[in-house]
């Protein structure tokens, strides 16, 4: 039996080699695309406390300024009540995203995200929104509110375990990232290339948007010369300009602000046609909310297809 299995390739002709031409064969399959990514998760802040004010018990209190007409009626001010899960704007928590694809906004809902805070509870937010940066193509950046800890306690990680998903359609429920503090400096964590637009870098040749952990401040021309664009042909250059910033007049970086309002996206206006293929930011170059100055930054990119 073994030789009958055999025999037809013993005696198969040069002319019946072409069978890839006779049987349909199923094509490689093209690579998959990578999966979108949930690239940081960064405290904001913390909520304020409430505090109240309240009079202190009959027994507690001072009389020996009576005589003189003053009111004698103590107060002390108190922590109030703990916050609750859902509080006002300036009690709540703040949380900011961003991923590595863009979101559909009509899958954003806070029941899709659990965080773990550092005392082993586990917390949602009660709100979720596109945020800091919210314009219609820099749907990256998500903004939770909530109860989450605290400086004593702070969240330490977010799982996203709800059906959320990219613009493209890609499921994103099971990522997962660890949370960084308020006191962390902002960082830039993606770049990528576009192009100039009406809009954004009108009189670029190609633009670099950057996705920052938080909302940046202090962004002034004075900085281009501290940002390095590494060319695909060799050359290092500099931005020729900075947009989707709230840009800072005159020498003074706390001087007021013009354009749009501060977000965590930052455009750079690049003069040049080669493509992109590195970008660094120098460490201390711009401010977070805090007043923290922004980490050094150092990201490849992938030159544009063509």
């Amino acid at each position: 039996m073994v030789w009958l299995a055999l025999a037809p390739a013993a005696c198969v002709s040069a002319g019946d080699q072409g069978v890839r031409g006779r049987y349909q064969h199923a094509e490689p399959e093209a690579a998959p695309a990578p999966a979108p990514l949930l690239l940081s998760a960064h405290v904001s802040r913390f909520g304020v406390e409430p505090v109240v004010a309240e009079a202190a018990p009959p027994a507690e209190v001072d009389t020996t300024d009576e005589a003189d007409g003053a009111d004698t009626t103590p107060t002390v001010r108190v922590s109030g009540p703990p916050r609750m899960l859902e509080g006002s704007e300036i009690s709540e928590d703040r949380i900011v995203l961003v991923f590595g694809a863009q979101l559909d906004p009509l899958t954003i809902d806070p029941r899709n995200f659990a965080i773990l805070r550092g005392d082993g509870h586990r917390v949602r937010p009660t709100r979720a929104f596109l945020a800091p940066a919210d314009e219609g193509d820099e749907n990256r950046s998500l903004t939770l509110t909530g109860n989450f800890g605290g400086p004593e306690t702070p969240p330490v990680a977010i799982h996203v375990i709800g059906e959320l998903y990219s613009e493209a359609g890609a499921p994103l429920s099971g990522l997962d990232a660890e949370i960084t503090g308020p006191s962390e400096p902002d960082r830039a964590v993606a770049a990528e290339s576009l192009e100039p637009s009406p809009s954004r870098c009108p009189a670029a040749r190609q633009v670099i948007r950057t996705y920052w952990t938080d909302t940046l401040t202090e962004v002034g021309d004075s900085d281009l010369a501290q940002v390095e664009l590494y060319l695909a042909d060799g050359r290092v250059i500099t931005p020729s300009g900075f947009d989707d910033q709230a840009q800072r007049v005159g020498d003074d970086a706390g001087g007021p602000a013009v354009g749009r309002a501060d977000d965590n996206v930052l455009d750079l206006c690049v003069d040049a046609d080669q493509a992109v293929v590195r970008v660094r930011f120098a460490a201390g170059l711009f401010a977070d909310p805090n007043a923290v100055p922004t980490a050094a930054a150092d990201l490849a990119l992938v030159p544009p297809a063509g």
